[in-house]
């Protein structure tokens, strides 16, 4: 051994990349990252997707925007829609043997994009051929382009020919590639904020909001637990979407139909918004696999305890489901809950494994600890202990 590290690497070269990228970042794009972000956010709330290609490392940060969007970036959410043109190899293979691989990407343009959809192309160099066919197709079909560029793509062909260009200031590959590394965590941090910005109290309905009736269907026989009106209005005065997720299995099981679940909601929500409280949403699952009703005889995704319903809601209410909460008084609750990404309150006095986060004696505390941990309130999560977790 001569005392070197022994990993072939020059003298002084080891800070050399984090230097290039630093200098990179330091005029880091945040206008045109911004529109680009706001093009994918119009495209979502019109129902669209995004589509994503790339060569190489560039593939690679393809499937990484994909991967972010439908999964999650940093808040537990309903998923968006996206696809990576470039990680069907079965399809890509096909389509190149076939067509040529310059029309690798354009020809599944041509199959899956939709006007109003937003195709994004990454090119380090801004002259990929099979790139520049894909916005030409995406173009010709309506769909928005996005380009991920470094400073050589700036005057070449994608440069000009996407909507939005944004273009890392560096001209070597890897230093581009890392930049691009960066703009694909602005971009899905900046959708997210933008399409999941509120957050929600998930509420079941029989044994938590009203007295829970056996399969009931009736609504004369609505009882409101004690606390449940002035609860709902402090959670609503904090920010909070009040949104009621409930199984009413009896419709697969034949006590009642879905038009008695619509009548007992209604009810529920004229005697909430006599006070001001009534609820943003309401969300109900009317399966259940061991039914004798079709079609409601069936296993869902949506009966508690699966997340199903709470998704559903994030979706239609835009919600951060780790900014929220499920209240609910069985396990199932909790459950659900949790899979859903909330922090859980169970009521009363059941029990859950895995526990929930918070055990409340009633409404009314779980109200309390709610508005407590979220800052709403003055005092301490101890200071409002009923069971603790």
């Amino acid at each position: 051994m001569n005392g070197s590290s022994g990993n072939g690497a020059a003298p002084g070269r080891a800070g050399d990349w984090a230097n290039r990228a630093r200098g990179m970042l330091a005029g880091f794009p945040a206008g045109a990252a911004k529109e680009a972000a706001a093009l994918i956010v119009a495209c979502y709330e019109r129902g669209g997707k995004v589509l994503a290609c790339g060569n190489g490392g560039s593939a690679a940060e393809a499937q990484h925007l994909v991967t972010e969007l439908v999964g999650k970036f940093e808040r537990d959410r309903a998923p968006l829609p996206a696809l990576a043109l470039d990680a069907n190899s079965a399809v890509l293979t096909a389509v190149a043997n076939d067509y040529g691989y310059d029309n690798a990407f354009a020809h599944q343009v041509d199959a899956l994009g939709e006007a109003g959809d937003v195709l994004v192309t990454i090119s380090t160099s801004g002259d990929s051929e099979n790139a520049v066919r894909a916005v030409l197709v995406a173009k010709e079909k309506g769909l928005a382009t996005v380009g991920y560029l470094g400073e050589k793509g700036r005057g070449r062909r994608l440069g000009g020919l996407v909507d939005v260009p944004v273009v890392l200031g560096a001209r070597d590959t890897a230093t581009v590639q890392a930049g691009h590394l960066v703009l694909t965590h602005t971009i899905c941090g900046l959708v997210e904020e933008a399409l999941f910005l509120n957050k929600a109290v998930f509420l079941d309905r029989d044994g938590t909001l009203i007295v829970n009736r056996h399969y009931g269907s009736d609504p004369d026989g609505i009882e409101l637990f004690d606390g449940v009106v002035e609860g709902l209005l402090e959670l609503r005065a904090a920010g909070y979407k009040l949104v009621l997720v409930s199984n009413q299995s009896g419709v697969a099981r034949g006590y009642f139909d879905e038009a008695a679940v619509a009548r007992m909601h209604d009810r529920l929500q004229r005697m909430l918004d006599r006070h001001g409280a009534a609820l943003d949403g309401m969300e109900y699952c009317p399966h259940h696999p061991e039914g004798d009703t079709s079609p409601y005889a069936v296993e869902c995704a949506c009966r508690k305890p699966a997340p199903g319903m709470l998704r559903r809601a994030a979706r239609k209410h835009g919600v951060n489901l780790s900014a929220s909460w499920m209240v609910g008084d069985i396990e199932a609750d909790v459950e659900a809950g949790r899979r859903a990404g909330a922090r859980t309150v169970l009521v009363g006095p059941e029990t859950a494994q895995p526990p929930p986060d918070y055990r409340a004696e009633d409404f009314a505390a779980a109200v309390r600890h709610i508005l407590v941990v979220s800052g709403d309130v003055p005092g301490s999560a101890e200071n409002v202990a009923s069971f603790g977790p």
